[in-house]
C-alpha cells in the first residue's frame, strides 16, 4: 500500500457562496477522473484512520479548513461537498508527492547538464534521460507543486554538491542566489533532509524564492542567516531588493546559552529592510540570539504565515533586551535599521497570520511575540494585521503594538506572559507626536499574563486614541486587568468574556464616551467594571458575578484624583455577589444615572445594592431591581446626603421607582417625599384635614400597601377633635387582601383614648399564637382593622369617608362586623372579617411601625 499526501494548504478551505468559511462539514474524497470514492484515508501519521473527512470545526485555529491527510493507493483526487442548494462542489488536487517528482525531474535535468536549467541551449529531459518512479504515476491536467510560484521566465536554481555544516555551505548557496540575481530572479532549491552551515548573511535578492521544505540552514558564525542587503548597499523608502519568498526551512540562529550555540551577538535571524511584497511562510526559526526571529524593516507588504518561532536568548551585557520580538515591526531608523537611508520609512500593510511562538528545546521565550518598539514623530505603521496566531509564553507581552495605526489583532491564542497578553501603546506625544487610529482587537483568548492586564489599550492625554474597538475577547487568570482602556476617544468594549482577575475586570479611564456594553466579568478582584476619570459612559447590558473586594459597577475619579467621571449612563445591567455594593457612585459623580439595573447578593455580603457618595450629585435611580435581597430602602439605596432622583416628577424619596423587599410604596412623588422614615401609612397626611367617626361595635378596614418582609409590631390610629366616651373595648388588626386576620393587639377595654392623641399599640397576637409581632409574606394591598365600642366613639383623622354604595364595591374597604366586644382569635387563621356594608367607608389615617 503506498500512501499520498493531500489537503493542508492555504487553498484547502471550504467556503460557501459568499466565501465565508464553512467549519465542520464532511468532505468526500474521490478518484480523480473516475469518481470513484476512496475510503482508506489516514491521518498524517499514515497509520490512524479517518473514518469520515471533515473540515476542520469552528474553535480550531483554522476553521474550515482542510487538515493534511493521506490517501492509499491513489495519486490524484477531486475533492467533494454539497452545497446549501445539495449540488455537488469538486475541484481537483496532485499529491505532493508528484510535486516531489517535478523536483526530481528538476533535479536529474541539473545533474545531467551541470549547469543551470535556463542557461543551457540542450534540453536537460534529453540529456537526463526518463524519470522513473517508484509506482505508477499519471497526470490528467498540468501539476504544479504547492508554494512555488509559476514563473515562466525565470529559471530554478538548485545548490548542489557536498553539505558539510561548514562555511563552504554558505558559499553554495550564495552562488545560487546570485545566479538568481543575474537571471532577473529564480527560484533557488535547497535539498530536503540537508542541514546548511551559515557562517554569516546570506544575501536574497529581487524576484527570488528561496525554497527550503524540508532543509535547515544553522548560523555556525555569529550572524544570522539572511537578508535582502549587502551591508554596503544603501536604499530610500521601499525601493531595495523587493518581491521575495522564503518558503519552508528550519533556520536556527544557534544563540549561545553559555555551553551550546556560537551566536552572542544582537543579530536577526532574517531581516528585511527598504522593500516590498515580502512573504515568509511556513518557516520555523529557532535560538535567537538577543535581536529578532523576523524583522520587516521600512516594509511594504511583508507577510509571515504559518511560520513557527522557539528559543530566544539574550546575551546583550546586563539583560537589556528582554523585549526583543520574535517579529519586529520596524522602521529605517539609525540604531534601528541595518543599512540606511535611515529616512524613517516605517513598515506598512504587515500581516503575521497563524504563526505559533515559545520556547525551544534548550532556549526559553522572546521578550514578545509580535511588536515594535521604535517610533520617531509624526510616523505610524499602517495596516497591521496579526491573525490567528498561538504565543505559548512570553518574557513581557504577547502582542506589542507600538504606534499602530489601522490595526487588526484577531483569533489569536495568547498564555503565561509575563506582562499583558496584547499591549497598544503610543510614545509620550510631547516628544515623538503620532496620530495612529483604528485599534480593533477582536476574538482573541488571553490566559495566565502575569502582571498588568489581558488587553491593555493606552494613549496619552494629549492624545486619545480614536476608533479603539475590543470585542469578543476571552480572558482568563490575570494578574492585573482583564481590559484597560486609557486615554481612548469613545472605545468600545463589548461582547467580552473575563474570569479571575487580581484587580478590576474592565478598565475605562480618561476615556470619555466609552461603550461598555454586553460583557460578562466573573471573580475580579476588584471592580468588575471600573468608570474613572471618564464623561459620558455607557456601561449597558453587563453581567457582573462576584468581586472580591470593591463594586460591581464603579463609576468615579481617575488616578490623579482629580478628573471627575461625569453623565454616566448605567443600565440594563446584572450585578451579582458583589462584595461591596452592586453599582457605585463615587467622588464627584455628577449628573450619573443608574437604570433597570438588576441587583442581587449571591453567595456574597454586600451592604447596599447602589451606593452615592455624598458628592454624587444630580444622580438619579430609577426602575432598578434589587429585590430578593431583604433589603429596605435606605439599606438598598444608601444615598448618604446626595438626594438622588428616584421617581417620575424629580421625586428624591426612597426607594422611589426601585424594586427593594422592604419599601415599596405606591405614593405619588411628593407624598412619598413627605412620608416619614420607617413609616407606612393607609394615606398621606397631605391628604388630611377632617375627622370621621365610627359606629360603636363595628370593625372598620382601612386599605395599606405594605411590602414583603416587613415586620409589623405596632399599629397606630389618631383621634380627631372629640375623644371616647366611656369606652368597654377597642384594639386594632392586620388582615390580608382577602380579609383574613393576620395580626391583632390586646384589647384595651376601658383605658381612655382622649382627643386628638396617637394610640400606638403593640401586636400580642398573630396566626402562629401569642407573639408580638407578624412579618408580611408578600408586597400589596392589607388593611388594617380598628374596633372602638364606647358609649360615644371619638373621631378618627381620616381623609374622608364615602357611602357603602361605593365604598363595597371591588376590594372595598369600610365596615364589615357589627356588634362586636372582645377581639377574634386570630391563630391559624381562625378570624376573616365579613362583608363590607355595614358602615360608612371610613379613610382612617393609621400606620404600622
Amino acid at each position: 500500500m503506498t500512501l499520498y499526501t493531500f489537503g493542508g494548504t492555504p487553498a484547502d478551505v471550504l467556503t460557501d457562496s459568499s466565501g465565508n468559511v464553512v467549519p465542520d462539514y464532511p468532505v468526500l474524497v474521490k478518484v480523480a477522473g473516475t469518481g470513484a470514492t476512496v475510503t482508506a484515508l489516514f491521518e498524517e501519521d499514515g497509520t490512524t484512520p479517518i473514518a469520515t473527512l471533515k473540515s476542520n470545526a469552528a474553535s480550531s485555529s483554522a476553521p474550515g479548513a482542510i487538515r493534511t491527510f493521506k490517501a492509499a493507493d491513489v495519486s490524484e483526487i477531486q475533492f467533494e461537498y454539497l452545497d446549501a442548494g445539495g449540488q455537488p462542489v469538486r475541484w481537483y488536487q496532485a499529491a505532493r508527492e508528484v510535486a516531489a517528482g517535478a523536483l526530481q525531474t528538476a533535479q536529474q535535468a541539473l545533474d545531467a547538464a551541470s549547469s543551470k536549467l535556463d542557461l543551457e541551449t540542450t534540453d536537460p529531459q534529453t540529456a537526463a534521460g526518463p524519470v522513473t518512479f517508484q509506482d505508477a504515476v499519471t497526470f490528467d491536467e498540468d501539476i504544479s507543486a504547492p508554494n512555488l510560484p509559476d514563473l515562466p521566465s525565470a529559471g530554478w536554481f538548485m545548490v548542489t554538491g557536498p553539505i558539510t555544516g561548514t562555511s563552504a555551505d554558505r558559499a553554495k548557496v550564495q552562488a545560487q542566489l546570485d545566479a538568481a540575481h543575474a537571471a532577473g530572479g529564480g527560484t533557488v532549491l535547497l535539498k530536503a533532509g540537508v542541514t546548511y552551515g551559515i557562517d554569516t548573511f546570506l544575501v536574497i535578492y529581487d524576484n527570488t524564492t528561496l525554497w527550503a521544505y524540508g532543509a535547515t540552514l544553522k548560523a555556525i558564525g555569529n550572524s544570522g542567516l539572511l537578508r535582502n542587503f549587502l551591508g554596503t548597499e544603501t536604499f530610500t523608502a521601499y525601493n531595495g531588493h523587493s518581491h521575495i519568498q522564503v518558503l519552508g526551512g528550519t533556520w536556527d540562529g544557534n544563540a549561545n546559552d553559555g555551553s551550546t550555540g556560537t551566536v552572542t551577538a544582537e543579530t536577526d535571524i532574517v531581516n528585511f529592510v527598504h522593500c516590498q511584497d515580502i512573504l515568509v511562510k511556513d518557516a520555523t526559526f529557532l535560538n535567537c540570539s538577543t535581536a529578532h526571529g523576523l524583522e520587516f524593516n521600512s516594509t511594504d507588504n511583508g507577510r509571515a504565515v504559518n511560520c513557527s518561532f522557539y528559543g530566544f536568548r539574550d546575551n546583550s551585557s546586563g539583560g537589556t533586551r528582554q523585549f526583543s520580538e520574535a517579529i519586529q515591526i520596524d522602521m529605517a531608523k539609525s540604531g534601528s535599521s541595518s543599512i540606511g537611508s535611515f529616512d524613517n520609512t516605517p513598515s506598512k500593510n504587515i500581516r503575521i497570520e497563524g504563526c505559533k511562538f515559545g520556547a525551544s528545546s534548550r532556549l526559553g521565550y522572546y521578550g514578545r511575540a509580535v511588536g515594535s518598539h521604535t517610533l520617531t514623530a509624526g510616523v505610524v505603521y499602517d495596516n497591521i494585521k496579526v491573525l490567528d496566531c498561538t504565543v505559548d509564553g512570553a518574557l513581557q507581552d504577547g502582542i506589542y503594538a507600538y504606534g499602530w495605526s489601522r490595526t487588526l489583532i484577531r483569533g489569536n491564542t495568547i498564555r503565561n506572559t509575563g506582562y499583558s497578553s496584547i499591549r497598544y501603546a503610543i510614545p509620550d506625544p510631547a516628544t515623538t507626536a503620532v496620530s495612529p487610529l483604528g485599534i480593533a482587537i477582536r476574538d482573541n483568548h488571553c490566559e495566565a499574563a502575569a502582571a498588568d492586564s489581558g488587553i491593555r489599550v493606552v494613549g496619552d492625554a494629549a492624545y486619545k486614541l480614536p476608533l479603539v474597538s475590543i470585542r469578543g475577547n476571552t480572558i482568563k487568570g490575570i494578574t492585573g486587568n482583564s481590559i484597560h482602556a486609557e486615554h481612548c476617544a469613545a472605545p468600545v468594549i463589548g461582547q467580552n468574556n473575563s474570569d479571575t482577575t487580581t484587580s478590576t475586570g474592565l478598565y475605562a479611564h480618561y476615556s470619555d464616551g466609552a461603550q461598555v456594553t454586553g460583557n460578562t466579568v466573573k471573580n475580579s478582584g476588584s471592580n468588575g467594571i471600573n468608570i474613572a476619570g471618564t464623561v459620558g459612559a455607557l456601561v449597558s447590558s453587563n453581567t457582573v458575578d462576584t468581586t472580591s473586594s470593591n463594586f460591581a459597577i464603579f463609576v468615579g475619579q481617575g488616578a490623579d484624583g482629580s478628573t471627575n467621571s461625569t453623565d454616566a449612563l448605567v443600565i440594563g445591567n446584572t450585578c451579582l455577589a458583589p462584595a461591596s455594593a452592586g453599582i457605585r457612585f463615587s467622588t464627584n459623580a455628577v449628573r450619573c444615572s443608574a437604570q433597570s439595573n438588576k441587583i442581587r447578593k449571591g453567595a456574597a455580603s454586600p451592604t447596599s445594592g447602589i451606593s452615592l457618595a455624598a458628592s454624587a450629585t444630580d444622580c438619579s435611580l430609577l426602575n432598578n431591581d434589587m429585590m430578593g435581597n431583604s433589603w429596605s430602602a435606605a439599606t438598598a439605596l444608601s444615598v448618604s446626603t446626595a438626594a438622588p432622583i428616584t421617581g417620575p416628577h424629580g421625586t428624591q424619596a426612597l426607594p422611589g421607582s426601585n424594586l427593594v423587599d422592604l419599601d415599596l410604596s405606591p405614593l405619588p412623588a411628593l407624598e412619598a417625599a413627605m412620608r416619614p422614615s420607617g413609616r407606612y401609612e393607609t394615606t398621606s397626611r397631605l391628604r388630611l384635614g377632617t375627622s370621621s367617626t365610627p359606629t360603636s361595635g363595628t370593625l372598620y378596614l382601612v386599605p395599606i400597601w405594605l411590602p414583603k418582609g416587613l415586620v409589623v409590631s405596632n399599629i397606630t390610629f389618631v383621634s380627631g377633635g372629640t375623644g371616647a366616651t366611656s369606652p368597654t373595648n377597642w384594639w386594632f388588626t392586620l388582615h390580608d387582601s382577602s380579609k383574613k386576620a393576620l395580626a391583632r393587639t390586646a384589647d384595651q377595654l376601658t383605658a381612655a383614648w382622649a382627643s386628638n392623641t396617637v394610640m400606638t399599640k403593640a401586636v400580642a397576637q398573630t396566626l402562629a399564637g401569642t407573639a408580638s409581632s407578624y412579618t408580611t409574606t408578600y408586597a400589596g394591598l392589607h388593611y388594617l382593622g380598628v374596633m372602638i365600642k364606647s358609649s360615644a366613639n371619638p373621631t378618627l383623622i381620616s381623609e374622608g369617608s364615602m357611602p357603602d354604595v361605593v365604598a363595597s364595591v371591588g376590594q372595598g374597604f369600610g365596615g364589615t362586623d357589627a356588634g362586636l366586644s372582645t377581639p377574634p382569635t386570630v391563630t391559624a387563621g381562625a378570624f376573616t372579617a365579613g362583608p363590607f356594608g355595614t358602615g360608612s367607608g371610613i379613610l382612617a389615617y393609621a400606620y404600622v411601625s
